[in-house]
């Protein structure tokens, strides 16, 4: 077996696999993504046998992020699949391994992923950095307060113009979030338009408070994503969707996972729940923390602090950390580690889904010194974090 990143004159084998495993050659997105996005704006990364047939792929479709308050881009892996005669083999690994070198040879801090199911990933390292407020219930009990009835909503065509800002605007404070460039909104609405995807946009003073893509489909109503400047325009949106009852019984949309609609519902048992959305792995540390944004009230302090990676050998380190106003110097060490972490809980301290207390106190952290907590809770604070891209 052989591992390397697919030319064009193998495409036609992730082509054919991506149809036995994911979306059919006649569906829509099938034929945008591989006219228009696939070996063109993407990496493709692949096994091969000694025949030269296609074994296993992994996508790598890149996203620019907003972590913890800088730009860093990052590859989100998609379409990942085994041919079926090839199953069982334990082949992913090193397409995985590959994948790694590859990246951290592009100076990537980071990867993303969407997993199908988590026990795959998690021996990888793989952790949950989003988790998204999931409500699934019968669309009559989508019970809600009259705050901003009285804001006009209009059904409009899909426009990046009308839309674009309202995201910018609504997702500048979180974490994580993807920055979405003129290519990324025409990537994401050409797709949307493809599905027949709809839009309704609330004002308040003829100005563009928030919009709604949403889909009928099988008769419920589906939110595929819901951007609001203020709970007025949220709950108004929310309103229309409501109102649909004679074209939906059923009701389903992935929130924030702050969000507090659920406060107003008469039935509890439509409150929904918390659920993991999508998971990150770090793939250079000491790049990561090179790219670390440091308070300005940040005390003069240090922590010892061991990393471990059971994939990447060259990115385990025993690390001092020395802190300062807007400053952090990691540097190689021979101290006793004062905090163990692998790569999995060091990505959730990275992007802030949890501090470091949390993660010891969940088991994630081996702590050697407990004082030392205080130091990485200060220099990793806790975050919003948002992410809603599928491809």
């Amino acid at each position: 077996m052989t591992f390397r990143v697919v030319n064009e004159a193998r495409m036609n084998q992730v082509m054919d696999l991506w149809d036995y495993c994911f979306e059919k050659k006649d569906d829509p997105f099938y034929q945008w993504y591989f006219s228009e996005y696939c070996g063109k704006d993407n990496m493709v990364i692949g096994g091969f046998d000694e025949q030269d047939k296609l074994q296993n792929m992994l996508h790598l479709n890149p996203y620019m992020l907003n972590l913890r308050g800088k730009q860093q881009l990052t590859p989100y892996i998609v379409g990942v699949a085994t041919a079926p005669e090839a199953r069982g083999r334990h082949l992913f690994r090193p397409l995985l391994e590959t994948a790694f070198e590859v990246l951290r040879s592009q100076d990537f801090p980071f990867a993303l992923l969407m997993p199908i199911y988590a026990g795959i990933y998690l021996p990888y390292q793989f952790s949950f950095c989003y988790y998204r407020h999931k409500y699934d219930m019968e669309l009559e009990k989508l019970q809600l307060s009259k705050l901003g009835s009285d804001l006009p909503v209009a059904r409009v065509a899909l426009n990046k113009e009308v839309l674009a800002p309202i995201y910018q605007n609504v997702t500048q404070a979180w974490n994580g979030a993807p920055v979405r460039t003129d290519f990324q909104w025409n990537k994401l609405l050409r797709v949307h338009t493809l599905e027949k995807v709809q839009c309704a946009v609330v004002y308040e003073g003829n100005v563009p408070a928030g919009y709604m893509l949403y889909k009928l489909q099988d008769g419920a109503f589906n939110v595929l994503e819901l951007m609001a400047q203020g709970c007025a325009a949220r709950n108004r949106l929310l309103q229309f969707a409501a109102a649909h009852k004679s074209e939906a019984k059923h009701f389903t949309w992935l929130a924030e996972p702050w969000d507090k609609t659920y406060l107003s519902f008469a039935d509890h048992n439509a409150s929904g729940r918390l659920q993991p959305f999508m998971m990150a792995r770090c793939l250079d540390a000491r790049l990561a923390l090179a790219e670390l944004p440091v308070a300005d009230d940040m005390e003069e302090n240090s922590v010892v602090l061991l990393l471990t990676d059971n994939i990447i050998e060259r990115n385990n380190h025993l690390l001092k950390l020395k802190t300062a106003p807007g400053k952090l110097e990691a540097v190689s060490t021979l101290d006793n580690e004062e905090v163990t972490m692998d790569m999995g809980a060091f990505t959730q301290l990275y992007f802030g889904v949890f501090t470091a207390t949390e993660l010891a106190q969940a088991g994630k952290l081996k702590v050697h010194n407990t004082e030392k907590l205080s130091v990485l809770d200060r220099l990793f604070p806790k975050c919003h974090n948002y992410i809603n891209e599928y491809f």
